[in-house]
């Protein structure tokens, strides 16, 4: 195990479960390893994979926890938790932020600016809505009184993406609980630890046990959830292929409840009027955020033709500069880490090789140093339509750019996809920005800004990146069921 995981100042294992309070011994003899991307040392290793038995130990559990004390929690003991766990986290959740670094190659520089604050902004507002989820009444005009109540489905599972670990279990966990129901978390095999740090905190916060779980493992772990006949709702991040599987499932289960987010390929369409410099800022930094290891990553950049080359001279040189940005991501100063890992660096590397022979290369594409999975910021022009670079997600720090003319066109050409999770419209014609927004097919659409996201406004994609949603109100929705109630 590394050095950088002794002495921390609060109590974790990761050679075990997180079961019903406490860290748990695993059923499954089976265990993974995983390793930092800027040099392939090893971080951890024997961190269980847990099977059948584990899944439904922590299944069991979290119903024992639903039908327990916790069903008898107020909203205001709910939302106290929250508070309790809010700070709980102000001073622990640098040190479990800095764990997930070592393998995901996050930079430790988002920690205080980005991942921190989000958390706990999370944790806040859906505290606020724990004593907010209000029913419905229909009058007696029929001889029935009519109720509507919003109940908890119960036990619920989170299969989490690696690229943000510790911010994807907060953003399910948090509306999760505060409707009522459990959570059992599957983080991704390549950033368990941050996870298993953060399990115990629920239980110092009030939470009672077995309401948060954490079981690592791998895709088999996550299939055994999916498949559970006890669990009533999966929440899954991740890539459109394992999403299917998922959505098979739980259909040949017990039909639970789903919500997917299957990533993108955000558009972003610049026009004529647009501050150039607002539009250069924000698709550069929507597609090296994460390096390109962001589902909402700005990686379609239409330009209309009057002023496509003066957009595309400042954002080559500015993604020429940004190279020098990338680095060792546990150095506060670097902006910008390697990918995830050795098979998602090939993946990349892969398709940067096969991009040369379908679009112009004008910026990057080669490996950075000799050792770990650090990629250059790539730009390619002139796609051929079914260009793999231009068609597909990449997952890293790759941007293709091309030139239109007409409205009418850019809207046919960031429709022609099966992705619909982000999208960007820069205009100062707030007509024109209002019109296309409403016409591009895409969960969200910014106008004059690009890949992000508020946690009051509902987060999800149409087509194939995904159904339900995530943040705001919505999110409460996907963890509820209406009940009518008929009163003669």
């Amino acid at each position: 195990m590394s050095d950088a995981l002794i002495g921390l100042p609060i109590p974790i294992s990761f050679r075990k479960l997180y079961i019903n309070g406490a860290y748990t011994e695993s059923h499954s003899q089976q265990t993974l390893s995983i390793y930092n991307p800027k040099d392939d040392t090893l971080v951890a290793t024997e961190i269980p994979i847990a099977d059948a038995y584990d899944v439904d130990l922590a299944v069991t559990n979290a119903e024992t926890a639903f039908n327990g004390p916790w069903a008898s929690f107020t909203a205001s003991q709910r939302a106290e938790c929250f508070y309790r766990l809010a700070d709980l986290l102000d001073k622990r959740l640098p040190m479990i932020l800095r764990l997930d670094s070592l393998t995901t190659g996050n930079p430790v520089s988002l920690i205080p600016t980005r991942e921190k604050g989000y958390i706990r902004n999370c944790l806040l507002y859906y505290a606020g809505w724990t004593d907010k989820m209000r029913g419905d009444y229909y009058p007696a005009d029929d001889g029935f009184v009519k109720l509507v109540r919003h109940e908890p489905l119960g036990v619920c599972a989170a299969i989490n993406p690696f690229n943000s670990p510790v911010a994807s279990l907060f953003i399910k966990a948090a509306p999760c609980l505060a409707t009522g129901n459990v959570l059992i978390i599957k983080p991704s095999e390549k950033s368990p630890l941050g996870s298993l740090a953060v399990g115990p905190l629920f239980e110092e916060a009030g939470f009672p046990p077995g309401v948060v779980q954490v079981l690592t493992g791998d895709g088999s772990t996550g299939a055994l959830l999916a498949r559970h006949m006890r669990v009533r709702k999966i929440s899954f991040t991740g890539s459109i292929a394992t999403g299917k599987k998922i959505q098979v499932a739980a259909a040949e289960s017990n039909l639970k409840r789903v919500t997917l987010e299957l990533g993108g390929k955000s558009p972003a369409v610049v026009f004529d009027d647009a501050d150039l410099k607002n539009a250069v800022d924000w698709t550069l930094n929507g597609i090296l955020a994460r390096s390109g290891q962001v589902c909402v990553a700005s990686s379609r950049i239409y330009v209309q033709k009057s002023i496509a080359n003066e957009f595309i001279k400042q954002y080559t040189e500015r993604m020429k500069a940004a190279a020098t940005g990338f680095g060792d991501p546990q150095i506060p100063e670097t902006k910008y880490g390697p990918l995830a890992d050795s098979p998602s660096f090939e993946r990349v590397q892969g398709m940067i090789m096969r991009g040369k022979k379908e679009a112009d290369l004008v910026v990057g594409g080669n490996r950075i140093g000799d050792v770990g999975c650090f990629i250059e910021p790539t730009v390619f022009l002139n796609p051929k339509d079914d260009a793999e670079i231009y068609r597909n997600e990449v997952f890293g720090p790759v941007a293709v750019i091309k030139s239109f003319d007409t409205e009418e066109e850019v809207v046919s050409l960031a429709n022609d996809t099966e992705y619909g999770l982000m999208a960007g419209v820069f205009t100062k014609d707030i007509n024109r920005a209002l019109r296309v927004s409403q016409r591009i097919d895409s969960g969200v659409v910014g106008i004059n800004c690009i890949s992000v996201m508020n946690i009051q406004a509902p987060f999800g994609g149409k087509k194939a990146s995904g159904y339900g949603r995530e943040f705001g109100e919505y999110a409460l929705r996907v963890f509820t069921e209406p009940k009518t109630i008929l009163i003669k």
